[in-house]
């Protein structure tokens, strides 16, 4: 069975890739440009919404739904970064249909994406609750879900306006390695569990278990006209949990990355961030002092390193002149993980209040992969999205918070040189692991429903 799934793993991923170059010839596009347009929507909530989970009390920095739509001849596609924890699925279905609509792009050619920032508004249950009477076509009081519907008819918006400002492009793309700034956060203890986060100097941490993903990878497009790079779109592997506990809204370290690019190219520059496959790194360094977290230790020097490297490695940056836009979307369909008839009565009847939040994160777990399991049975629709640029360029989109190596893996068999992988797209926000690390436990496995293998598929 196991040997079943590693074959159809490197088939799929070879299908999902190599589709986009074969469908049909390259050079159907070449005489069209390609063409780019963007905009910014500012989706900050009121002061006294909740900020992840709690009651907010500023703004550190605005909250802003970021779209860019590419177009060449027939093809057409959006892709938006939100700034939101995760992209539910019933709010990335919701705003897609309605987009698609709106602007006559496929609804398979456009991509909602969570920036995973951790300073963000706690709107989840209120979006489950404000599509599902949407969907069932039920009155909705005028003082009710008031965010929710204005963070729809924004995202919608935000599509709408940037096809409205479609103009041709130059792109430049490259992969940059930055050093120094991403670790793997699953350590390997002296007792012999791996722990996430095993301590700032532990004496009792042996290694890390897993490796991390350096390269920053960028797209730069310039107006073809005046020459002038007007937006970048760029994905970094590693958790946007730079703030720690806050009580007020930030977009997290993307925010000090656009005002460092904003500064070499000027104020109106967009900058597009996407968080990478990460759901086993971040920014903590385990072998200096701790705590490595807050808005000016640690937020705004993240920004600014990758800003840095971004501007210093211009001139790499290279030139493909032949732009050919292709889109193409699979649905993989993933195992869920089983639990027994004991675990759901325990779950869905547990009322003891001062259990660990681990135990906590096993009930909801049990509860989630029900309410799943009596929608789709034992396996789980997900979605890859492939938006690709030219022969050496493309973004390929996936759902969840994947683990740094199945994103390496990944881009070591990308047909595509210059391969930026896009994680927490258009549904779930639990983490994908490798197979490896379910033997392994600790917090990221908790967090997952999807058996052992489906990262791999």
């Amino acid at each position: 069975m196991e040997g079943n799934l590693k074959f159809f793993a490197k088939s799929l991923l070879f299908a999902s890739l190599l589709f986009v170059c074969c469908q049909q010839p390259r050079n159907e596009n070449s005489v069209h440009d390609l063409m780019v347009g963007v905009s910014v929507v500012d989706m900050t909530p009121p002061i006294g919404y909740p900020v992840h989970k709690v009651t907010s009390d500023g703004v550190l920095d605005p909250l802003e739904i970021k779209a860019m739509v590419f177009e060449q001849g027939e093809h057409v596609g959006a892709l938006v970064m939100v700034d939101l924890f995760y992209m539910p699925l019933e709010l990335s279905d919701l705003v897609r249909t309605l987009a698609a609509e709106k602007t006559g792009i496929p609804v398979p050619n456009i991509c909602l994406a969570a920036t995973h920032t951790h300073a963000d508004p706690t709107c989840y249950d209120e979006i489950e609750e404000y599509t599902l009477k949407i969907n069932a076509h039920e009155f909705i009081e005028k003082e009710e879900y008031v965010y929710v519907e204005q963070l729809v008819q924004k995202i919608v918006t935000s599509i709408f306006e940037a096809q409205a400002k479609l103009k041709p492009v130059v792109l430049k793309s490259g992969m940059v390695h930055v050093d120094g700034l991403s670790f793997n956060r699953r350590h390997l203890m002296t007792d012999g569990t791996v722990r996430m986060n095993g301590g700032f100097l532990n004496p009792a941490i042996i290694r890390t278990v897993g490796p991390i993903d350096p390269e920053l990878g960028i797209l730069l497009f310039e107006d073809k006209l005046d020459k002038k790079a007007f937006v970048s779109f760029t994905t970094f592997a590693m958790q946007l949990a730079t703030i720690g506990s806050t009580t007020k809204f930030s977009s997290d370290f993307p925010y000090f990355l656009e005002q460092g690019l904003q500064q070499h190219f000027g104020s109106g520059f967009l900058s597009v961030f996407g968080e990478g496959p990460s759901a086993d790194v971040n920014h903590w360094d385990i072998t200096q002092p701790g705590p490595q977290i807050g808005y000016e230790d640690a937020t705004s020097k993240v920004g600014e390193k990758l800003a840095a490297a971004f501007l210093q490695n211009l001139s790499a940056l290279e030139r493909n002149n032949n732009e050919s836009l292709m889109i193409d979307n699979k649905i993989v369909g993933l195992p869920l993980q089983s639990y027994s008839s004991m675990d759901l009565e325990w779950a869905i009847n547990h009322k003891d209040s001062t259990i660990s939040s681990l135990v906590t994160a096993r009930i909801n777990k049990i509860r989630s992969l029900h309410k799943l399991r009596e929608k789709y049975g034992d396996v789980i629709p997900m979605e890859i999205q492939v938006f690709a640029f030219n022969d050496e360029t493309a973004i390929v989109t996936l759902p969840g918070q994947i683990f740094v190596e199945l994103g390496l893996e990944l881009k070591s068999k990308s047909p595509f040189k210059n391969t930026l992988v896009l994680t927490l797209a258009n549904s779930h926000e639990e983490t994908i692991p490798l197979r490896k690390a379910f033997p392994e436990g600790s917090y990221e496995i908790i967090y997952s429903l999807i058996e052992s293998g489906g990262g791999e598929m």
